[in-house]
This record gives structure tokens, sequence and C-alpha cells, in this order.
């Protein structure tokens, strides 16, 4: 039973980063925000780590997967700040357009 789970779990994570890929393609086509872009980005990686390591097992192969997964924490990490950003500085437009109405 454990070797069965074993087994579909990379395919699993496969089908559900791919989804956050499209999600992500989607919400930036959307809003023109990069954020869901970056994110969407971020996961696509993750779905591809997740293939190497199930198809070629090698020093070298593991060596770029972890390239691979500190470049779309950083891609995440930069995301989630561009997403803040943006969101203040909505915030900070929405503040000012109602201070000069008053």
């Amino acid at each position: 039973m454990a070797a069965i789970f074993f087994t579909i779990l990379p395919v699993f994570y496969f089908l559900l980063f791919s989804i956050i890929f499209a999600l992500g393609l989607w919400a930036y086509k959307e809003t023109q925000n990069k954020s869901p872009l970056l994110i969407g980005i971020a996961f696509a990686l993750f779905a591809v780590i997740f293939i190497l390591n199930e198809i070629i097992f090698s020093p070298f192969i593991m060596g770029i997967t972890i390239l691979m997964r500190i470049v779309a924490y950083l891609l995440i990490l930069y995301a989630v700040y561009n997403l803040g950003i943006s969101y203040s500085k909505k915030k900070e437009t929405k503040n000012t357009n109602t201070k000069d109405v008053k």
C-alpha cells in the first residue's frame, strides 16, 4: 500500500503544481499583475523538479534541482513582496483620493 502511495505522489504533485501554474497564468492575464505570473512560474519549476527526480537520479541532476528550488523560492519571495507593494500603493492612492474629495 505504501509503495503505491509513493509511486502516485510525484504524479499528484506534478498535476497540482501544473494547475497552480495555469492559474497563475490566468490570473496574470486577468489582472496584468506580475505576482501571480511569478508564483505560477515558480510552481512550474517545482513540477519540473518532481518529474526530474522521478525520471533521472544522478548527482548532477540533484545539483540542478537544488538550484531550481532556490530560484523558485526566490521567485515566490519576490512575488509576495511585489504583491504587498502593489496593494500598499493601491491603498495609498485610495486614501489620497478620499482626502481630495473632502
